[in-house]
């Protein structure tokens, strides 16, 4: 994952903030999702089963993942066979902590979007405002603003998108494949949970997908290779 993996993903950012800007597409995902006669999300967890499998127990494995790894590329200082893992292992961690930081911290404060539950076309209280959208007045706020949304992009997932990161850590191709196939699907069903729930649009997890690919391919060219200080592997 170099500089080809970084100038398409950033392309591909480009081309999916326009299309979601552009179109309506988000919206009529939603749409389905939302049971308008009972105004209830098509996922719907009285008893938080499901928020305990797909919201708090996924992230158990992925904090798991992230410290092993951290703790792997410390101790690959000692272990010497370790030494040809040692970059892909601090890419994995960096991008496990890297990703949901950025995206909860500056990444929902600045971009001021709402999640479709807190809309009003499924019975929430904001307007549905794209983007690069500018609010409408607020009739009901004495200073004509309606709250900031912390909803873009897409928290949840992101830490199953950061996964990627493991990528970096295999040699052989095989897998490489398995490690791309994970990431992608813990992250999608993170993401798709939430769409579920309402909780989130589309462009939110695809967003957030494409912004891991340009962490990791990025940290893939800033980190020095350690290789030279490793012991090759037996073929």
């Amino acid at each position: 994952m170099g500089k080809r993996t970084l100038w398409v993903s950033l392309f591909a950012l480009f081309l999916v903030l326009a299309f979601f800007e552009l179109t309506d597409t988000d919206m009529i995902i939603q749409n389905h999702l939302y049971l308008y006669p009972e105004k209830i999300w098509i996922l719907k967890d009285p008893h938080s089963f499901y928020r305990a499998i797909f919201y708090t127990g996924i992230k158990i494995p992925i904090y798991i993942a992230g410290v092993g790894a951290l703790i792997a590329f410390i101790f690959s200082w000692k272990k010497k066979i370790w030494g040809q893992y040692r970059k892909g292992l601090l890419i994995a961690a960096l991008s496990l902590i890297i990703l949901p930081l950025t995206i909860a911290v500056p990444g929902k404060n600045l971009t001021n979007t709402h999640c479709p539950s807190e809309l009003v076309n499924f019975g929430g209280p904001n307007p549905y405002v794209k983007l690069f959208d500018s609010y409408p007045l607020n009739p009901n706020s004495p200073d004509g603003k309606f709250p900031r949304g912390h909803c873009f992009p897409a928290g949840h997932a992101s830490g199953g998108f950061a996964l990627l990161g493991f990528v970096c850590v295999f040699r052989n191709k095989r897998n490489k494949i398995l490690a791309f196939i994970l990431s992608m699907s813990v992250g999608w069903v993170m993401g798709v949970y939430q769409m579920l729930r309402g909780a989130h649009f589309l462009s939110h997890h695809l967003i957030t997908m494409i912004l891991a690919f340009i962490l990791v391919s990025s940290l893939n060219l800033l980190i020095k290779d350690f290789d030279h200080e490793s012991i090759e592997p037996q073929k």
